[in-house]
């Protein structure tokens, strides 16, 4: 007789694939996760060719996940859709490897490499399974999320470079801004500071230009007049 929760646990060597199966997910729902991560990862070592391999898998992934460990969380659930691509479990599974990924995305002035995975993992499950739309909803705003942060990286370099007269480097930034994150609120102000980086780099044409841009796609913010006064200093000293 299994007995949940004791000290010493299962012999699942001895134990048929399906009540191994039923006592693993009973430790999950007890929290257990370290134990049932033991017992998972011998269960899909062991019984590869059962009808549960695949949810032993993604249990195992949440196992990881409720250890906070998302790296391995997101990779069990990685191999739920390559290794089991038919299982009814595969778009869940996709997502939440993207989730992971995004559980693990820094705060904007830290390396991006995990925001970048997370963004696209959750891209991908999007692109493959646009009728789970409960789902997309979500990894929609987690992408959002992501772009915000990675256009404040961007802009805040620019703000950097600027401060230290690299107008070169500074437009390059700003100018990404603009291109890649149009959509989110940094654009504007990135609008305005690369026609401030363009003047200040000599190019008064190109920043005058950049100007003009951003008080048309922007003519409600609060930096247009002082982008109305910059055209007009450039107008002046070309008299």
């Amino acid at each position: 007789m299994l007995i949940a929760g004791c000290a010493s646990p299962p012999d699942y060597s001895l134990m048929e694939p399906e009540p191994a199966f039923r006592h693993l997910q009973r430790q999950m729902e007890r929290e257990n996760y370290q134990a049932a991560v033991d017992g998972l990862q011998f269960f899909t070592l062991t019984y590869s060719g059962s009808s549960l391999v695949d949810s032993a898998q993604f249990l195992l992934g949440e196992a990881h996940y409720g250890l906070k460990e998302f790296i391995l969380a997101g990779d069990s659930f990685a191999e739920v859709y390559r290794r089991y691509p038919r299982s009814p479990l595969a778009p869940e599974a996709m997502f939440r490897e993207g989730e992971c990924y995004y559980r693990l995305s820094p705060r904007f002035d830290l390396d991006q490499e995990m925001t970048g995975r997370a963004m696209e993992a959750l891209q991908s499950f999007i692109d493959y399974y646009p009728d789970r739309r409960d789902l997309v909803r979500q990894a929609q705003e987690m992408i959002d999320a992501c772009r915000i942060k990675l256009a404040q990286k961007e802009h805040m370099a620019g703000i950097g470079y600027l401060k230290t007269r690299d107008y070169v480097a500074a437009a390059l930034y700003f100018r990404g801004v603009v291109e890649r994150y149009y959509d989110t609120d940094w654009a504007a102000e990135s609008a305005f500071r690369l026609g401030e980086a363009l003047v200040a780099d000599g190019k008064s044409d190109d920043g005058a230009e950049a100007y003009r841009q951003f008080i048309v796609k922007y003519p409600d913010h609060q930096m247009v007049a002082k982008a109305r006064e910059a055209l007009a200093r450039i107008k002046d000293s070309e008299r």
